[in-house]
């Protein structure tokens, strides 16, 4: 698999994700991806994107100011 931007190689490894709600956040930390090599870009495929999406959909009710989610845990 090649990045799309610089055409790195992308290999397996783990991201953040930072989603905001008006005064709010939600920081889902380990979240599977693949990641360039060269440039340090971040690709998700659909199925973690979309249970990603489930698990900050899920958070927006439980909100303080900040909260911060393991993926593997919320998974």
């Amino acid at each position: 698999m090649k990045c799309f931007f610089c055409g790195g190689k992308m290999t397996a490894a783990t991201t953040t994700r930072l989603a905001e709600f008006g005064e709010s956040m939600v920081i889902v930390k380990n979240v599977p991806c693949h990641k360039c090599e060269q440039c340090g870009e971040a690709s998700i495929n659909i199925a973690v994107s979309e249970r990603l999406e489930q698990i900050i959909g899920g958070m927006k009710n439980n909100l303080t100011e900040v909260m911060i989610v393991r993926y593997s845990d919320a998974a």
